[in-house]
């Protein structure tokens, strides 16, 4: 029987009854409604990396002090936040991908420790961009988590032993996991990474008992394999052919297609829906995905063809089957890494004195979306939340940049990337300071947001103020398409960057600015950034955030090897506690024992860059040297 079949008979199941709030995992949603712990990423199905705790508040917060540390001793970038359920935390390295539990009625005593077996040397030279997993999740006294090599490991949350091995992933040929997932019902639901080796985005669903492979989705493709079928939402005419995915690929070019699924999940128990997003178009250069040389655009800047259906794109699937319910190209046929690992979190707006049920993304190219998460229909105009000019008429926030009745952005064709210098003059004369371009050729396009207005990181929306905070990047690029074949296992990115060129950074209304990155708080209803923590040191602190119910925000701070608390109305530096050393994970807020407490992982890797005495004052290396360090933070008493 094929995957379709199943998943179509599945479907009946659903509309039998078996769907929504009955099929949602009771032991995640009991747990998750109480705020002593934190049973998943991003703390609770919604996606907002709130804590209703409330005893540590703006009054206090200055008091905060160290309760208890622990040193884990893997010196690499720590990105899975911790669980707590009841007296036990639970916190995952990165590669080599240990798992620890830890006793809070000891301040951290080691219950037990779990080291799967996992070729390290092969995982680390076969994926891209970090040690991660990213993720540990509870359910039913179970821990689940994937390894960067592929592995999904069920675990038992009293022990430490092993229950079930599932490999999800070719290793061989560039194809890892991020550990980005999400358990729901009876279903442990997670993706691939590795598009920039030439892997296909895929979603794939393991019974959290057994570990048995019940079904796999992939974004491109045929619609038997992308889980397309009656009840696919042909919101907008790109998405309107019988073949919506793989009719917008030229040739076979979809099989390599990228488009990996390495983002944060959500999930809404009533629709019955989960929600993620896809990373970047495999290859970068956009020739090998459509007619050779050729990238028309409408009156509007809209993308007449190749669109490149679903990398880069929003997807909303159903939780039993995997069916694909709905989609929104973000970034059409993207050549410049827009991916989008971005968490989509669900949110209820009052848009017109009506309350909406949405979808919302401060997006990776720059835009901020509102989509209704039930059928996908953009709720209202994007807008601009950090400067990108592969748009037309960059600088204003509020301008047109997505046509509402196609659904398509509306692209700037000097900013479209081609190999050959010929195909390029066919379009525009447009060059990027060609004088000062090392080996210059003609198709060098200069843009920005750079490939990252945003990463991975952990938004945090908070329902006392409405507003959705986000780190942000500035910076912009110099990127070139270049000719190359495709070899199983091997880069193909298949462009390079133009050396001799300056790309300061911008502004959201364009101007260029010394700040390199910001703390945003972005207001979803009236389309605007309400204020933004700005950070001139050269360093982003593109980190991930958590919000409170005390009306605060923590945040690493990577400029000044720092844990900061903000006021989430304000901005305002509430606390500072110095620890020496990075962060790249999200703090976690729970409570045991009758008082909240605040935990993050402090940590990097190895090297440590000399410090001259010579060296500027705000060198961020005067503050941090590598470590991993768990602290964890209460009031006095």
């Amino acid at each position: 029987m094929s995957k379709w079949k199943v998943s179509t008979s599945l479907a009946a199941i659903a509309v039998a009854g078996v769907s929504g709030t009955a099929f949602a995992n009771d032991d995640v949603l009991a747990k998750s409604k109480d705020p002593a712990n934190v049973v998943m990423p991003s703390i609770t199905y919604n996606g907002w990396n709130y804590s209703a705790l409330e005893q540590i508040n703006l009054n206090n917060v200055k008091n905060l002090q160290v309760a208890w540390t622990l040193q884990i001793g893997i010196l690499d970038s720590h990105e899975a936040s911790p669980l707590v359920v009841g007296d036990t935390m639970y916190i995952a390295s990165p590669k080599p991908n240990y798992v620890y539990a830890l006793d809070l009625a000891k301040e951290g005593v080691i219950k037990w420790e779990f080291r799967p077996t996992m070729d390290v040397a092969l995982a680390t030279a076969q994926t891209c961009c970090g040690a991660q997993t990213r993720g540990l999740y509870y359910a039913e006294g179970k821990i689940f988590y994937s390894t960067l090599d592929g592995q999904n490991i069920g675990l038992d949350a009293k022990s430490g032993e092993q229950l079930w091995r599932t490999v999800g992933t070719d290793i061989t040929r560039g194809e890892g996991m991020a550990g980005n997932n999400i358990v729901i019902g009876k279903l442990f639901i997670g993706g691939n990474e590795g598009g920039e080796r030439g892997a296909r985005g895929k979603v794939q669903a393991y019974n959290i008992d057994t570990g048995r492979m019940m079904w796999t989705m992939y974004n491109m493709g045929p619609n038997n394999e992308v889980g397309i079928g009656a009840r696919f939402n042909k919101n907008y005419p790109y998405l309107a052919g019988a073949n919506p995915a793989l009719d917008s690929w030229f040739g076979d070019s979809w099989k390599r297609g990228g488009g990996t699924s390495w983002g944060y999940f959500t999930y809404d128990p009533e629709v019955g829906l989960f929600y993620y997003s896809t990373g970047n178009c495999g290859p970068w250069n956009p020739d090998y995905r459509r007619e050779w040389g050729k990238s028309d655009l409408d009156a509007n800047g809209g993308l007449v063809a190749y669109h490149n259906n679903f990398c880069a794109s929003q997807m909303a699937r159903d939780a039993i089957t995997g069916e694909l319910v709905w989609a929104y190209n973000l970034t059409p046929a993207d050549m410049w890494d827009l991916d989008e690992p971005l968490i989509t979190p669900l949110v209820d707006l009052n848009i017109g004195g009506t309350t909406r049920k949405v979808a919302i993304k401060a997006a990776r190219n720059g835009l901020f979306y509102v989509w209704d998460r039930a059928n996908g229909k953009l709720v209202m105009e994007p807008w601009m939340h950090t400067y990108s000019d592969i748009f037309r008429n960059p600088g204003n926030p509020t301008a047109n940049y997505v046509n509402m009745t196609t659904g398509l952005p509306n692209y700037d064709m000097d900013k479209i990337l081609f190999t050959d210098v010929a195909d390029r003059r066919k379009y525009t004369q447009h060059d990027p300071a060609p004088k000062t371009v090392t080996n210059y050729v003609g198709t060098e396009v200069y843009y920005c947001p750079g490939t990252s207005a945003r990463n991975w990181h952990n938004d945090a929306f908070s329902p006392q103020t409405g507003l959705l905070y986000t780190p942000n990047n500035t910076s912009c690029s110099t990127l070139a398409a270049v000719r190359g074949d495709y070899v199983p296992g091997q880069g193909y990115n298949l462009t390079r960057g133009a050396a001799g060129v300056t790309n300061p950074a911008k502004d959201v209304t364009g101007k260029v600015t010394t700040v390199s990155g910001q703390l945003l708080a972005n207001d979803p209803v009236n389309r605007r950034t309400v204020w933004s923590k700005d950070w001139n040191t050269g360093d982003a602190n593109a980190l991930p955030i958590l919000a409170t119910a005390g009306g605060l925000l923590f945040q690493g701070g990577n400029d000044s090897g720092v844990l900061r608390a903000f006021n989430a109305r304000t901005g305002d530096i509430a606390w500072t506690f110095r620890s020496g050393a990075r962060y790249n994970q999200s703090p976690i807020s729970y409570s045991f024992g009758g008082k909240q407490y605040i935990a993050i992982i402090s940590s990097s890797a190895a090297a440590n860059t000399a410090v001259a005495a010579t060296a500027a004052a705000t060198d961020a290396n005067r503050y941090r040297r590598s470590g991993t360090t768990l602290y964890v933070f209460k009031l006095p008493g």
